[in-house]
């Protein structure tokens, strides 16, 4: 039999998010004054009325304040910054699980009822409530005092104990205990650091929230208890984590990972993050995703692996799959990598190789692999600083970044500079045997920096002209990152040769390689071979991958999601002074940091990637934390819900760190 008779809503901070931009509001006021509002300041206050912020103000100041011209500005920027936002990500799933229940619901709010209705309709969830209890203004009646819910609860008929009350701070949660309810506590960006021990169970979004446990009578801690095993599984056994760190070459961050679900990823100490970087980028497919679960589970039950040397059913079938989806000129497979940076070495020996040339020509912000080879070929000069040798007849070449064009000229008039002066590179800089031009066609780790219109085209004539091949790197870039099967669709240009990766093992099974065309075979396998290339398991759900990636609506899909976040990406930088750019195709987005001068900001870049966790986020930076990108590359399954998950998370991030 249910134990639950009705369920009872917080209106601010839980259904609905309004507590970073009415911070921000006030804080901007504060800067004006030459103080800062502190967050824990603000924090303090949540869930209370009548806050006196002016007072500190004026303690701050030494000044008498204009309190009704500072609320009332206040209140005009408020409405600029509420007018968009939605309601938390799973209130409307929840709402319509408690409809389809039968089970009456009420808002107990501290806010007047004006406000609760007004903000309740521009959110959708205006409709279904059997009772509306505000303070309206009302200090006495108001949270942390039981009034509002004995008052809600009087209206419904309803017991306390047959209650159930939603709340996201702990002035909320210790209303509705004196007033006997059995309380949840969801809290959101400026809560979750403070103390709700009193809730009888937390979860960190009505994502995660059981409804049905709750409904069925499972006892309050024990559903606490199923609700931390289902985000975070237990991690497994092993000695403790101090020990084991006095042993690593590298230590990893403090979060211990456990499982994972999507886009989103699970620690050991129940919380859940969305990944924006799809665990490096290698998670096309995101975590844990069923199908590629199911076929490594089934063929790990019949071959793992075996020598390269074999066909074997899973390669067979990858090798004709890989060489449909391609470029049309790309005709031949090589999966004998195992690594991005493994592959694009081996591009380089064979376009060596085949053109009797030596030297590669990359760009200066390009990031190409980890090995020896690579990291001599890549542009970041601190990557290559601790090591005396490199690999011989790399020239380096500005890329076609035009926020910061090296030329400093203007994309309407510049007549595309950055190719036209390669040749100068080639002539000058080079022994002149030039054997490829490698290059990503979005750089990854070098900043999302997006090349303009005709830019590739024009590279790939200047190679043709001049006996040199063409190699993208599309281990990023690759399988549907950018909205198409690759980059070269995406801008229609097919290069000689292209190295793949990362995505291609959909839920991060390990799997490189390259596509060239027929004229380009003939190397030897010893040359190019590597040890766990050509794995059989990673190959099976490498081909899945490839399968789910092309079916109908998946790529519309990634096209569409990205480009909303791109939409929402550039909206929000138009309120925060830092972001100078908003860049990307698909879900291959970067976010361009700068300093109150518009210089590239890596402190603040970095900052913001730290913060991230607080507000349930994973972000990466880049040029490995020396540059002023913030990488937004999830799972290509994202939802649109998901898409504004992560979006409402950034904008509280970034909001908090303007405050």
């Amino acid at each position: 039999m249910k134990d639950v008779d009705a369920f009872l809503f917080d209106f601010d901070g839980t259904l609905w998010d309004p507590e970073s931009e009415i911070f921000r509001a006030h804080a901007e006021v504060f800067l004006e004054f030459g103080h800062r509002l502190p967050v824990e300041v603000w924090s303090s206050l949540v869930g209370t009325i009548g806050s006196d912020l002016w007072t500190r103000l004026e303690r701050a100041t030494g000044c008498t304040a204009d309190r009704r011209e500072l609320q009332e500005r206040v209140r005009r920027r408020q409405r600029e910054l509420l007018g968009g936002l939605a309601g938390r990500p799973g209130v409307h799933r929840i709402l319509g699980a408690v409809d389809a229940l039968g089970i009456p619901r009420g808002i107990v709010s501290n806010s007047t009822r004006e406000w609760v209705t007004g903000y309740a309709r521009q959110c959708g969830l205006a409709d279904g409530w059997s009772t509306v209890q505000c303070a309206d203004g009302d200090r006495a009646s108001a949270k942390p005092e039981p009034g509002l819910y004995v008052a809600a609860l009087a209206s419904l008929g309803v017991p306390p104990e047959r209650a159930v009350a939603f709340e996201d701070s702990p002035s909320g949660v210790r209303a509705a205990k004196r007033a006997g309810i059995r309380c949840v506590a969801i809290p959101n960006a400026m809560t979750a650091a403070l103390d709700l021990h009193e809730a009888d169970l937390r979860f960190e979004s009505f994502e995660q929230v059981d409804l049905p446990g709750i409904v069925g009578g499972k006892p309050m801690q024990q559903q606490a208890r199923t609700a931390a095993r289902a985000a975070a599984p237990k991690a497994p056994s092993g000695g403790e984590t101090g020990t084991a760190l006095q042993h690593y070459y590298c230590l990893p961050d403090d979060l211990r990972v456990v499982g994972g679900e999507g886009v989103h990823l699970f620690t050991d100490d129940g919380r859940r993050y969305l990944d924006c970087s799809s665990g490096t980028f290698n998670l096309s497919l995101g975590y844990a995703h069923p199908e590629i679960v199911e076929v490594v589970r089934e063929q790990a039950g019949r071959l793992i692996h075996v020598t390269s040397k074999f066909q074997t059913e899973p390669l067979n079938a990858l090798v004709e799959k890989l060489a449909e989806v391609s470029p049309p000129n790309l005709t031949r497979v090589h999966l004998k990598s195992a690594s991005g940076s493994d592959a694009n070495e081996s591009a380089v020996k064979i376009a060596q190789v085949h053109t009797g040339k030596s030297d590669v020509v990359t760009l200066f912000r390009g990031h190409l692999g980890q090995t020896l080879g690579m990291i001599g070929a890549s542009g970041a000069a601190f990557r290559r600083a601790p090591f005396p040798s490199h690999l011989p007849g790399i020239v380096h070449v500005p890329d076609p970044h035009c926020l910061r064009c090296f030329y400093r000229q203007e994309r309407s008039t510049c007549g595309l500079l950055c190719v036209e002066r390669i040749n100068d590179f080639i002539d000058c800089a080079s022994t002149g045997r030039v054997a490829c031009v490698v290059l990503e066609p979005i750089s990854g780790n070098g900043g999302n920096v997006v090349p303009p219109d005709g830019y590739l085209r024009a590279l790939k004539d200047l190679c043709e002209e001049r006996g040199i091949l063409l190699v993208f790197d599309e281990i990023q870039t690759g399988f549907g990152r950018t909205g198409r099967m690759f980059a070269a669709d995406h801008f229609g240009v097919a290069p000689h040769l292209m190295t793949f990766g990362k995505g291609l093992g959909g839920a991060g099974m390990p799997i490189a390689g390259i596509l060239t065309e027929e004229r380009l075979t003939g190397v030897e396998g010893h040359h190019i071979n590597s040890t766990f290339g050509g794995n059989v398991l990673a190959a099976a759900a490498a081909l899945k991958t490839v399968e789910v990636i092309g079916r109908p609506g998946f790529l519309e899909n990634v096209r569409d999601v990205g480009g909303y976040v791109l939409d929402r990406l550039r909206d929000l930088a138009a309120r925060v002074p830092f972001v100078q750019e908003v860049r990307g195709v698909g879900l291959m987005i970067g976010i361009d940091i700068v300093d109150r001068d518009g210089r590239p900001d890596a402190v603040l870049t970095n900052h913001l990637a730290e913060r991230g966790p607080d507000h349930g986020l994973l972000l990466r930076t880049s040029l490995y934390g020396h540059g002023n990108v913030l990488k937004v590359r999830p799972a290509l399954v994202m939802t649109r819900q998901e898409a504004d998950e992560m979006c409402d998370l950034l904008e509280r991030l970034f909001l908090s760190v303007v405050s």
